[in-house]
């Protein structure tokens, strides 16, 4: 079963200065970018997942996540 994982990005923030989502994963399925590859602006920063098939739905990533930026459905 698919696993569809949201990440809210109005709550998120500066994913450089957190990086929660990314440590706890134990499948990897986090990335960390500027959508444009030259922004320094945080605003523009993203985490995204990229491997949702790989997802064991283990929720470390909502449960770690401080601002509550990420939902699993």
């Amino acid at each position: 079963m698919k696993t569809d994982i949201m990440v809210d990005y109005r709550k998120c923030g500066d994913p450089r200065e957190c990086k929660m989502c990314l440590k706890v994963c134990p499948s990897a399925l986090f990335i960390m970018y500027p959508p444009d590859y030259k922004s320094n602006d945080p605003d523009e920063w993203r985490v995204d997942v990229a491997f949702t098939d790989l997802c064991t739905r283990c929720g470390d990533c909502v449960r770690d996540c401080p601002r509550g930026a990420i939902r699993l459905k």
